[in-house]
């Protein structure tokens, strides 16, 4: 029932996923804005794709059980996020008075995403690339999320305006941004495991 009702919400929020939605939106200022939410991912993402052939080898052939725990972690901690966010979205849709609950729902993210964060510099550390430009406006800007998040009235705010307009399309798009920030870390765990074979479960 929890999967059909995940899908079923998914597939709706995508369906409304149009041109209409995007002009809708653009007439909406967000206090947490879709380069908010999705920025830290595609930064992170850059950094895995300029690692050097020395570095994809100690993560392909890492011995090191400390570097395991952590990709666990990670995964671990993805799959969370994962579901909070698809709890939020169900919420978000069913729910009455989620704008009441928003600001828990907000914290909770950030502290989520603060493992995250901790994580991935750790793995950093192990290749020695934590001074990097890349990987230092990588972690600024899922700072700035986190940051975000633990405030909560930005987050209640959006929830606040989408919901209280009444335009359904607005509340569409905003569940899509927590969606594709969702899915842009879970993709960016996966290519950690898949160049870490043995931290993948």
């Amino acid at each position: 029932m929890r999967q059909l009702c995940i899908l079923t919400t998914l597939l709706f929020i995508f369906s409304f996923n149009s041109p209409s939605i995007q002009e809708a939106h653009a007439q909406f200022n967000t206090s947490l804005t879709d380069k908010a939410y999705h920025q830290p991912w595609v930064l992170h993402n850059k950094v895995l794709e300029e690692l050097s052939e020395s570095q994809l080898q100690i993560l392909a052939n890492n011995p090191k059980p400390k570097l395991d725990r952590i990709l666990i972690y990670l995964e671990t901690d993805a799959k969370y996020f994962e579901g909070q966010v698809i709890e939020a979205i169900n919420h978000l849709f069913g729910l009455p008075g989620f704008a009441e609950t928003a600001g828990e729902v907000s914290s909770n993210w950030s502290e989520t995403l603060m493992r995250v964060n901790d994580n991935l510099r750790l793995i950093y550390e192990e290749l020695d690339i934590q001074d990097d430009t890349n990987v230092l406006e990588a972690h600024r800007a899922t700072q700035a999320l986190i940051e975000a998040l633990a405030k909560k009235r930005p987050f209640e705010k959006d929830v606040l305006n989408s919901l209280g307009r009444g335009v359904r399309q607005l509340v569409v798009s905003m569940a899509n941004r927590w969606w594709i920030s969702s899915e842009g870390l879970t993709k960016l765990v996966a290519q950690l495991n898949e160049m870490s074979p043995n931290g993948a479960n």
